[in-house]
């Protein structure tokens, strides 16, 4: 038995779970946005339990576990081939417990962003803005939780471009669709976290994987699902950052933010996500066509 013989085949439709984790995040814009600025019903937002944004519960009770449990069936998928020789099935296991560590860390940091709980109650319906206690509620929600899921996330979306399985080809316009998508909308969030310097943490990581996928597959990388989807991220994330300082003038979170320019921000982001949608596609299609003449099939070579 080779060493490129795998024991066990697992399958998960990773490709519908990453869109999961893309547009996990929407639930807030659907939920108060939306119904807020689009049809001038504010009550939908807030609950009768502290009149606490809806939202908030929403990211406690749903959109943690939902979260999770994507990341989990991604990373079932990515390490879901067991190699036959023990060496490397040894070393493929610790991968893989790399990948549901990570996944648990983030999970981890959604639970202390529960302390935005008590931070909203305290400025929103208390109107306390200072003190030890609100100053701790302020580091756990807008600090400690915000680097443990940002790096945790992306630190794991590195690790499955890096480590998934060969063969993972096609649906590229889909996968590119994801990545402009994430890198719009985690550009943002970035900023909204206080966190914006980030970014190029995060375009350095997400480049350094695609790098180091490039050196374990060759070639081969320029076909592959993560691959487009991490390239696209690459692309789009610092282009959401650039253009939002230039049209704020600063990294301030978007929330605070007047109604108007909030309104007017959620068009120019949807705006800006379908016009890098269309651009990336169009400039994968024309690589794929410069990839073919140059190199054209052998005649009598399937």
């Amino acid at each position: 038995m080779s060493g490129d013989e795998v024991l066990v085949r697992q399958r998960t439709r990773a490709e519908l779970w990453l869109g999961v984790v893309v547009f996990g995040r929407l639930y807030t814009v659907l939920m108060c946005d939306l119904p807020a600025y689009g049809f001038g019903v504010d009550w939908i937002c807030h609950t009768w339990i502290h009149d606490i944004p809806t939202y908030l519960w929403v990211e406690i009770l749903v959109y943690g576990p939902v979260i999770w449990f994507a990341l989990y069936q991604l990373n079932t998928d990515v390490f879901g081939d067991l190699p036959a020789d023990p060496l490397r099935l040894r070393q493929h296991r610790r991968r893989r417990l790399v990948g549901a560590t990570a996944t648990a860390v983030f999970l981890y940091g959604v639970g202390i962003h529960a302390a935005d709980l008590i931070e909203v109650l305290s400025r929103e319906r208390e109107g306390i803005t200072t003190g030890a206690v609100y100053e701790l509620a302020y580091f756990l929600d807008e600090g400690l939780s915000h680097y443990v899921q940002f790096v945790s996330l992306f630190f794991l979306l590195g690790w499955f471009v890096i480590f998934d399985r060969r063969g993972r080809i096609g649906n590229r316009n889909l996968a590119l669709c994801f990545g402009v998508a994430h890198g719009v909308e985690r550009g943002l969030g970035i900023i909204e976290g206080e966190k914006w310097f980030l970014g190029p943490v995060v375009i350095a990581w997400m480049a350094t994987a695609v790098w180091l996928r490039w050196r374990r597959v060759g070639s081969a990388v320029l076909d592959e699902f993560f691959v487009h989807y991490a390239v696209a991220l690459i692309l789009l994330l610092p282009v959401s950052q650039a253009a939002y300082y230039l049209w704020v003038g600063e990294f301030t979170p978007p929330s605070n933010l007047d109604d108007d320019t909030y309104v007017r921000l959620i068009a120019l982001t949807v705006g800006v996500t379908v016009a890098g949608t269309g651009t990336v596609i169009a400039l994968d299609r024309w690589l794929l066509r410069r990839r073919a003449r140059a190199h054209p099939p052998i005649a009598g070579r399937t």
